[in-house]
């Protein structure tokens, strides 16, 4: 009998998890997976697209190779002008605040159906390591 006590007692205090407060904090964002979110949502197979290598909106060419270091060190020169796309560690950043709504404009990626909060916690990851970076 103190057997089953205990057995009930253990199973009626662990319960389920309940809640999660942060679901994306278990998102998987695979290496590379945002330059080729950047490739797929930001511009068109043949380069052109909002944000490709032929004459890119705002000068932002999102898929040629080292995207990351290019970007760390621009500033917006659109409606946002001066902001830079990526801030300091533990800042906000134009980047992902421009894939989580309007900050100044136009959402991201404009015309197109807007980043799912996986995605959108994968971008915010990835800036998050560029502004840490030395």
């Amino acid at each position: 009998m103190l057997r089953v006590g205990f057995v009930l007692f253990a199973v009626a205090t662990t319960g389920c998890a309940g809640e999660l407060d942060n679901p994306a904090r278990f998102t998987n964002c695979a290496p590379g997976s945002v330059e080729q979110m950047f490739q797929a949502r930001c511009t068109s197979a043949d380069g052109k697209g909002c944000h490709g290598t032929n004459a890119p909106e705002a000068d932002l060419d999102l898929v040629s190779p080292g995207v990351g270091a290019r970007v760390r060190g621009l500033t917006s020169k659109s409606l946002c002008e001066g902001r830079a796309l990526v801030e300091e560690p533990g800042g906000t950043h134009l980047m992902v605040e421009k894939l989580d709504g309007a900050v100044c404009g136009s959402p991201m990626p404009l015309g197109q159906p807007s980043l799912s909060p996986n995605e959108i916690e994968c971008v915010r990851r990835w800036v998050d390591e560029l502004a840490e970076a030395p």
